[in-house]
This record gives C-alpha cells, structure tokens and sequence, in this order.
C-alpha cells in the first residue's frame, strides 16, 4: 500500500500513517474480522545515497528483516536528483506468515532530500521515530566514515546518528584509517557502533572456538607462537585487522598479516601454530572454509554471510558487545 509524495514535515507524515492504518482497518471490516496485526519492535532508519551501488539489494534486505525486527523503518536517501525540500512516501510493508490468514504490517516511510537540504532531516526523523522504543542507523552512506567532513550533509547525517541507539556500519571498501577513525570518534562520544566487516568474522571465530574444543588442540593453546592472518586486498581490510585482535586478545602471541591471492574481497587465511600442532582457516570459495588441524581436513560452510543475515545478527545485539569493543580497541596496536 502505497501513498503519494508529500512534504516531508512531521505532522504530514504522521497523519499520512494513520491513514494508512485506516485504510488497513477499512479492509479488516470487509473481510469480516482481524486480519491485520499491526508489529513495532523498534525505529530502523537506513540512510544512503546515490554512491550506495547496493541500494536495491539493501531494500530487499530491509523487507526481509521486517519479519524477524518487525519495526517503524525510516529510509533517508541523500540524492542530487531530489526535488525541492524534502518528500515523503509512506506506506505499509504487510506479509502473511505460512499458513495464518492473518497479516502482519509494519510501516515505512521514505523521504528523500538533497544533499544541500539534510540539515532538515534531523528535525524531521526527530518527529516521527517511535517513543520508548530503539532506535537503529543502519548507515550506508561511505562519506560518513571517510572523513569528520562538516558539510550542510554531513551535520545533516550526524544529526540522525545523534539519535541512535546503535549504528551499524560496513567499512568494507572504504580506507580502513579513515572509518576506524571515525567510528572512533563516535565510540568516544558513548555511542554503540557495529560493523558488518566485524560481523562477517563470526563463521571464522566460531570454528576457531570449536577447533580448540578438542582437548588436544585446547591443550596447544598456550604454546601457540605463531599467529599469520592473509588477506586478499591490496591493503589490510578491517576484517583482517579485527581478526588479529581478537585473536592477540585471546592468545599469547602477536599476529603477522600478509597479503596474497585467493577468494575475496576480506579475509583469506588465519593459521595458528605452536611446536606440537597446527591450526588453519583458509577460504576456498565464496561460502566455504577449509580447516585443517594438525593431519585432520574439514570443509565449513560459511553460513551467516548475505546482507540479511549480517544485519539480523547485529540486529540481536542493541546494548554493547564487550567482544567487539575489545577488538576494536586493539586494533590500532595492529601493524598492517
């Protein structure tokens, strides 16, 4: 159910929401009974613009986690090719679960606005987000961690941030000195920070934490000597760089990273050494992990990795996540 453009003024959009639901209920009396269960769990504001090359993959996501995350999501798109003054389309986002009748809806409102117009977004996401409930940016806009920019679009954008309970961001792509930095600078300000890039490691650490599991390789732990993590890029991305942390803060050893060739873009190899055994994690394909531990081979599918499934993992962790922090905040004692 879709609505036509309107100002993007608070009031406006908030009336144009209870239409909707109006027009949901209208249909719930023809039909002869309830049909629509209205669902908010939390405001999930997605911001982008025209350099965001996924934004079609990322609106699919959007709808997807809706049935997990049902929520108020909120799309703020910065484009050149904006009208004058913000608009706003509002509509409802409804699916039927298998085998109910009945339907369940969330809503969504997307306003669009010129990059020179966004010191008015703020204001205006202000307005609508929902009260006493969570509020997530997934923030898809690369120039928010290239630099600490004060542009009208980037005092418009720290605006929306201002507001969230957490921010979830990709640096994948973008200069790992530059985003780290910023994410930095926000982290400072007390701010909850995710990144996908940290997100994608969660396969990876997970057969490591089941490798040593093994009495014998458990055993190992405390000799290992040797830490080597390869990546593909021509640079050390984030992934490879929280990867080296996380594993520096569980072992007693410094990690070496190197760059050659394999699947990618990210993470290519992790292999973990002491006198008596071996472990390694090496990418065969592009949801696939090879792992071998001393003469043992085991092929590990990477499940967890689509865009949905990133942001359904960082969507389960609203409040702090002490792992993460911990890495991130060895990283910059990470040579690259």
């Amino acid at each position: 159910m879709s609505s036509v453009a309107l100002p993007a003024q608070p009031e406006r959009i908030m009336k144009e929401l209870a239409r909707v639901w109006t027009s949901l209920a209208e249909e719930e009396r023809h039909q002869g009974g309830p049909t629509v269960l209205r669902a908010c769990a939390m405001t999930l504001i997605v911001a982008t613009d025209d350099e965001d090359e996924e934004s079609l993959a990322a609106s699919q996501t959007l709808t997807e986690l809706m049935h997990a995350h049902p929520s108020r999501a909120i799309v703020l798109r910065s484009s050149d090719r904006a009208g004058e003054g913000l608009s706003a389309h509002v509509f409802a986002q409804c699916w039927k679960p298998f085998g109910k009748a009945q339907q369940i809806c969330c809503e969504q409102i997307e306003i669009a606005a010129r990059p020179d117009q966004w010191l008015d977004v703020g204001p205006t996401v202000l307005g609508i987000i929902v009260p006493d409930l969570p509020v997530v940016v997934w923030c898809r806009q690369k120039s928010a961690l290239r630099s600490s920019a004060n542009d009208r679009a980037q005092v418009g954008l720290e605006s929306v941030l201002s507001l969230a309970t957490k921010t979830i961001v990709d640096t994948r792509g973008i200069p790992v000195p530059e985003a780290l930095a910023r994410m930095r600078e926000w982290k400072q300000r007390g701010r909850i920070v995710g990144d996908l890039e940290w997100t994608r490691l969660t396969p990876w650490r997970q057969t490591i934490a089941h490798a040593f599991e093994d009495f014998d390789a458990l055993s190992e732990l405390k000799n290992i000597r040797t830490v080597e993590i390869a990546y593909t890029d021509e640079v050390a991305p984030a992934s490879a760089l929280y990867a080296a942390a996380w594993l520096e803060n569980g072992i007693a050893a410094n990690a070496a990273l190197r760059r050659e060739e394999g699947f990618g873009p990210g993470l290519h190899r992790i292999s973990l050494k002491s006198g008596n055994t071996s472990i390694e994690l090496e990418r065969t394909g592009p949801t696939c992990i090879r792992l071998n531990v001393g003469d043992k081979e085991q092929q590990i599918s990477m499940a967890g990795s689509s865009l949905y499934e990133l942001m359904h993992e960082e969507l389960t962790v609203l409040g702090p996540d002490a792992v993460f922090d911990a890495a991130f905040e060895k990283v910059g004692e990470i040579r690259s």
